[in-house]
């Protein structure tokens, strides 16, 4: 019985970490009362094996960020609004390492983890278009008065480029799951998702949230079939290319990418850049961008999470950017080459597209670390969802290559014999 109950509480460690979440955006539980939760997993897990969490590939980029984010935290401006994202960082950092201990787990607990993450993606949804803050175009108008009634009643708004961004990073993970092979079930339930989650993104008219998914796409197309991944990146140039006067000058087009937002985003890009100009080395510190970019006030952020980090964390946030890329580059390239035939490989694949897709989008938006309007005070808070899906690329890359190995020892032992 002890030992049943060990286990579970070792499973569930990921989510002994959302009380700090709700800690955050709600202000219930106390934070010394969710820390105290989140942590108990940690001193159980070292008794049964001997070390507190799994060894990653990302593990000097995530100490390298950190630091940065103490040192941030230590020279912002505004600690009211710097504490949070620090407690929710670290948070993120705990449900990284939380999933990471589980990789051995069944597949029953990532198909409940999948599907806990799809009724969070249905909940912003609802949020966004209760919110009504995105773009009003002929397609779209029912959906935010549908949701009309909810508006105030599901608590903070969320941002229709937040929700976005994660669909950009969610469905090509789910398109992957249903092209390679699978499990019957497992191809109808990604399919089916795919296409709801994809006619909410066409309803968002989130236009970064578009192109990010497209690329994704197309990076699950490159891991199934290299030509067809050529021939249809190149037709769907050319189409772009020859059709986009035409279609510029459709009212909805213009709506979902307004000249005005990208030159508005330009604008914050060069202030930026001007701001960081006086401490390179350091930033400005964390949350400092709306002390020391005062000319955009409270609205929105550098609308670019690389810049945001640099901001928040300085030259040690880009070198840990860095390292992850180097890192994730080569896992990568040893996806691209393993063995197609096994299950796992289209889930490896799909988080691959959705982390590039995630990327993607971070030039145009601020996806990490994202600051809301709850009544009159402003919350700067790190979102989990890419932290997730980087737990989840070190999990299927360990399956998919162990696999991978085991079959070319079957084949030599095979050929031996």
């Amino acid at each position: 019985m002890l030992s049943r109950l060990s286990t579970a509480l070792l499973l569930a460690q990921p989510f002994f970490t959302f009380p700090v979440f709700l800690s955050v955006l709600q202000g219930v539980p106390p934070l010394w009362l969710s820390w105290t939760i989140a942590i108990i997993p940690l001193p159980l897990r070292f008794y049964i094996t001997g070390r507190l969490t799994r060894r990653t590939p990302f593990d000097i980029p995530i100490l390298i960020l950190t630091v940065g984010m103490l040192l941030g935290f230590f020279l912002s401006p505004d600690h009211q609004l710097s504490s949070p994202v620090l407690h929710t960082y670290l948070a993120c950092v705990l449900f990284y390492y939380g999933l990471v201990n589980n990789s051995d787990a069944r597949l029953g607990y990532w198909g409940f983890l999948a599907g806990f993450l799809s009724l969070i993606l249905f909940f912003l949804s609802a949020l966004a278009f209760a919110g009504g803050s995105g773009s009003h175009v002929m397609f779209n108008a029912w959906a935010y008065e549908l949701a009309s009634p909810l508006t105030g009643a599901l608590g903070m708004p969320v941002n229709i480029n937040v929700v976005g961004g994660a669909l950009a990073v969610v469905i090509p993970g789910l398109a992957a799951v249903t092209l390679f092979r699978q499990r019957a079930w497992v191809r109808w339930s990604a399919g089916i998702l795919a296409v709801i989650f994809g006619g909410i993104l066409v309803l968002s008219a989130s236009g970064g949230g578009w192109i990010a998914t497209i690329a994704g796409i197309f990076i699950v197309l490159l891991y199934h079939r290299a030509r067809t991944f050529w021939v249809t990146s190149l037709a769907s140039v050319v189409a772009v290319a020859a059709t986009l006067p035409i279609w510029y000058n459709t009212t909805w087009i213009k709506a979902v990418f307004p000249i005005q937002s990208l030159l508005g985003r330009l604008e914050r890009w060069q202030a930026t850049i001007v701001a960081l100009k006086d401490s390179p080395l350091t930033g400005l510190g964390l949350g400092g961008w709306w002390s020391k970019v005062s000319t955009f006030g409270m609205l929105g952020g550098p609308h670019n999470a690389y810049l945001q980090l640099v901001s928040d964390t300085g030259a040690l946030g880009m070198i840990a950017l860095v390292l992850a890329v180097i890192i994730g580059v080569k896992l990568f390239r040893q996806i691209l080459y393993a063995d197609k035939d096994s299950p796992i490989y289209g889930i490896t694949a799909g988080i691959t597209a959705g982390l590039i897709a995630g990327g993607i989008h971070a030039l145009l938006d601020d996806n990490m670390n994202v600051l809301i309007q709850i009544g009159n005070d402003y919350l700067y808070y790190a979102v989990p969802l890419l932290w997730l899906w980087a737990a989840l690329l070190v999990v299927s890359c360990q399956r998919l290559l162990q696999n991978t190995e085991k079959d070319k020892r079957i084949e030599l032992l095979s050929r031996i014999a």
